[in-house]
């Protein structure tokens, strides 16, 4: 069987919110598109949400967007991922019937959801970036991380108790990369086009997330930590945003 597979257009045009796409499988609730503008779940960042508008012009809310098997890669500078895969967009079940295999349909994100999203995951990496200044390849702790709309947060495994002043720190060397209005740098690894980079003069990682193009779209940066038992930190970012950046999208 010929595997499904989604163009993810939201790594060349991040901010394109809507596009005509086809109806190419469906799962119980899941619907495959041949082409989205929908960011699936991945890399602790959580998925876009929005509608899907049937041939008829019906919308139809989609919740939640998630990766399906796809091919594994293996690069020396970058994480094992699956590309190649199908998209689902996860809709009520009893919304199943206004869609069949081979429609046309519109699907429209909610950009001022992905604006916070993005805003959200850049602080984060700011955030990483303060931490690596300090304390260097403290990032080869990490073992969690979760993206939300109003924060986000890094897990590490260590025995090492964050102290008040070393918050105080990271969360001021943060704010001082943000005030530069640097541009950040998002770019494709050379050998596999869904493997992605996040790059400033400060930092870089492999990343495959949405972001903002430069730090001026965030005002300041809230950084807490939290004993997850003896083996265990979490650091937690907040931030303020000058604009919810979604006069970007189009």
């Amino acid at each position: 069987m010929q595997r499904k597979i989604t163009q993810k257009i939201y790594y060349k045009e991040p901010y394109l919110s809507s596009l005509r796409a086809k109806v190419i499988d469906i799962d119980e609730n899941r619907i495959v598109l041949d082409k989205t503008v929908a960011y699936a779940e991945g890399g602790g960042q959580e998925s876009d949400r929005g509608v899907l508008i049937n041939k008829n012009g019906k919308e139809i809310a989609f919740f939640d967007v998630q990766k399906g098997p796809g091919r594994v890669i293996y690069l020396e500078d970058f994480p094992t991922i699956q590309v190649d895969t199908p998209i689902y967009h996860f809709v009520n079940l009893e919304d199943i019937k206004y869609f069949d295999i081979g429609d046309e349909v519109t699907i429209k994100i909610d950009t001022i959801r992905r604006a916070k999203l993005s805003l959200s995951h850049s602080g984060i990496h700011f955030v990483l970036a303060a931490i690596e200044h300090y304390f260097p390849k403290f990032e080869e702790k990490i073992y969690g991380a979760k993206i939300k709309e109003d924060g986000a947060r890094l897990d590490f495994r260590t025995t090492y108790k964050f102290s008040q002043d070393d918050i105080a720190k990271i969360e001021e060397f943060a704010n001082k990369i943000i005030s530069e209005n640097i541009d950040i740098d998002i770019y494709p690894h050379p050998k596999e086009p869904e493997a992605w980079f996040w790059a400033t003069p400060y930092y870089s990682c492999p990343c495959g997330g949405t972001h903002i193009d430069n730090s001026k779209y965030l005002k300041s940066l809230k950084v807490k930590r939290k004993n997850l038992g003896k083996t265990g930190q979490r650091i937690i970012m907040s931030f303020e945003a000058e604009t919810l950046f979604q006069e970007k999208f189009y």
